[in-house]
């Protein structure tokens, strides 16, 4: 797909032709990698081709914006610029695109944008495609009038463009339409470009869909040093003033609690996050993470606290050890020390429980593993608390050899 962004390196010179937004959003029941985002990955490619087809030329110019070009730690930072640079917004409309919140949030901060540039018609500057098959909808009024515009492909509207990739014969008809949506784009980015701007906070602005309930809580703990303690002493530079600002991939970086909420909210949960804490209730808790610096254990009190906080802990709260890349032996030490808290405490009942234990060192292996234990997590938590399925008793030891009594699944 090409080079990732730097995103200090954007100039005015440089402002994307098109912003592409689309639910990235995987339920439980899919895992990442999935042919959906090779499709995404299709036709964000193909698009950028076509527009630079059509477009000036004009060195060093950005074509598109994905967010899957962002190098981890950057992502709010780098969609903000995106949404207040682009000439265009290019949404991959379908039924799950108009469910998720993400997405729904792109799109506000961009049609705010094109009003606040004065635009008097904002709606414009939004491209919408056609990405799978859906009915009329009310949540943005005119909006399947705007998919099927100019689209005089009877197999691009009962397909859509994810349908027409995936079919061979109909691969002329997607050529086809790619063609004319880069056209579309290009006309906007030349023929009337818009200044960049700032847009509203993309964490706060409500969703341009019409609004549900609110989203479900999604837990992260924090297990970490602060700034200040002995057990900081080895790496200073990483830790803050609570344990949620703890950076462990570098201290120029964002908190490690950032990448592991735009992860959350890909899934349309609602991060909620804090220290580690114990719950009288473990049953009470929702769905969540405890992210663990295994530096916490360092001293009598922190491994009095983690073993406290994980006792019987739900097998839909999972564990997931951030580990210092250091060949230290200590560092080594510790983390030997967590998994046995964990493992006496019954934390680890599932083998995803296993994996996060088994920790990970890299901002990409740690977005990697946090979408498989949310994933896992709302797995979980949706067939313990339907009671089809009872927890193991307190006296019973979990063993992944040995699956809890179920019902048909």
């Amino acid at each position: 797909m090409g080079a990732s962004v730097d995103v200090r390196s954007l100039s005015s010179r440089q402002d994307p032709y098109f912003f592409l937004s689309y639910a990235h959003t995987l339920r439980a029941t899919e895992r990442p990698h999935t042919d959906h985002d090779r499709l995404v990955r299709r036709f964000f490619r193909d698009l950028v081709i076509a527009v630079r087809r059509h477009a000036s030329r004009e060195p060093g110019r950005i074509h598109g914006f994905m967010d899957q070009q962002v190098p981890p730690g950057a992502d709010k930072e780098a969609l903000s610029q995106a949404l207040g640079s682009a000439q265009a917004f290019v949404p991959l409309c379908s039924v799950g695109y108009l469910d998720r919140s993400l997405p729904g949030r792109e799109w506000a901060c961009f049609h705010r944008r094109a009003e606040l540039a004065g635009l008097a018609e904002p709606q414009r500057r939004i491209v919408p495609v056609l990405w799978a098959p859906m009915a009329e909808t009310e949540e943005v009024p005119g909006l399947y009038e705007a998919l099927a515009l100019d689209a005089d492909k009877p197999a691009y509207l009962e397909n859509g463009l994810w349908g027409l990739l995936k079919i061979p014969s109909y691969r002329p008809v997607y050529r086809a339409m790619v063609n004319q949506l880069a056209q579309r784009v290009v006309v906007l980015a030349e023929d009337s470009p818009i200044e960049r701007s700032e847009v509203p906070d993309i964490d706060k602005i409500p969703s341009a869909f019409r609004p549900g309930p609110p989203l479900a809580v999604f837990a992260i703990e924090v297990a970490a040093p602060i700034s200040g303690s002995p057990a900081a002493s080895h790496n200073p530079g990483v830790y803050g003033a609570s344990a949620t600002e703890w950076r462990p991939f570098g201290a120029q970086r964002q908190p490690v609690l950032d990448d592991a909420s735009r992860v959350i909210e890909q899934f349309d949960f609602k991060p909620e996050a804090s220290e580690i804490r114990t719950t009288q209730d473990p049953l009470s808790r929702r769905p969540g993470v405890i992210l663990i610096d295994p530096w916490f254990v360092d001293d009598e009190n922190g491994e009095a606290r983690l073993a406290s906080a994980v006792e019987n802990l739900p097998p839909w709260v999972l564990p997931l050890l951030i580990l210092d890349n250091s060949d230290q032996g200590r560092a080594r030490e510790l983390a030997g020390r967590v998994r046995d808290i964990l493992d006496a405490a019954r934390a680890l009942r599932t083998e995803s429980a296993h994996q996060g234990a088994r920790g990970v060192s890299s901002p990409d292996d740690f977005l990697t593993r946090m979408r498989t234990l949310v994933a896992e997590a709302e797995t979980q938590y949706i067939r313990y608390r339907s009671g089809r399925i009872a927890l193991p008793s307190s006296g019973e030891r979990p063993s992944l050899r040995r699956r809890p009594t179920e019902g048909h699944d």
